[in-house]
């Protein structure tokens, strides 16, 4: 029950993102900036290349009571994502933590850490979506995952169920900030900031890229 329960409301992420993965290939920045092509016919695209400098590296120092959602690009290739929170009395030391990371391109290489029986991941249809939800105690859950040659990720943070502060939210190995929750990670080499999603047709929200 719990693992439909998951698959329901991530599915209802997903289709709120979607149109965030869909502008990371139709925006103007992401056209003047593309991710590399193949060639021809043969040639294949590295998926590790032109990711921004600000998601690079394993957090310095991150260890268990650390507070919040840690991200990063590992430099032998491949992302990684943790979750910790300090240590509290009684009750108050469970915190819930739920997430979607979509991609135009398929999630695959998908790695469980030290995770325990209450805590689900999974990647959604077609594999274009890792959602995941940690029961923490103040230790240290997480998932190992790859991509493909997306133009970039769209990232839906939660704890206890209400979307997270971004000040809880530590990108790279340099502790980086997004400028909003949910927030977009674009494949390119130049890229300085991450960027709030679009929003649905008829809605009008800012799309320009904020200071990570």
């Amino acid at each position: 029950m719990l693992s439909r329960t998951l698959v329901a409301s991530a599915t209802a992420v997903v289709a709120t993102l979607a149109p965030s993965a869909a502008a990371l290939a139709s925006t103007p920045t992401a056209a003047a900036n593309p991710a590399p092509a193949s060639a021809g016919k043969g040639a294949t695209c590295d998926p590790d290349a032109h990711w921004p400098a600000y998601v690079q590296g394993r957090p310095d120092g991150f260890d268990p009571h650390d507070d919040g959602v840690f991200i990063w690009h590992n430099p032998h290739g491949g992302w990684g994502l943790r979750v910790s929170h300090p240590a509290l009395p009684g009750k108050a030391n469970k915190v819930v933590f739920t997430g979607t990371i979509s991609s135009k391109g398929t999630i695959g290489n998908v790695a469980r850490v030290k995770d325990e029986k209450d805590d689900v991941v999974k990647v959604g249809p077609k594999g274009h979506t890792l959602y995941f939800r940690f029961v923490n105690y103040g230790g240290v859950d997480g998932v190992d995952f790859t991509t493909t040659c997306t133009p970039g990720l769209a990232v839906a943070l939660k704890a206890d169920g209400s979307s997270m502060q971004t000040k809880f939210i530590h990108l790279g190995d340099k502790d980086a900030k997004p400028g909003s929750n949910p927030f977009l990670i674009r494949r390119r080499d130049a890229d300085t900031g991450t960027a709030v999603p679009r929003p649905a047709p008829g809605k009008t929200t800012s799309t320009a890229p904020t200071a990570a």
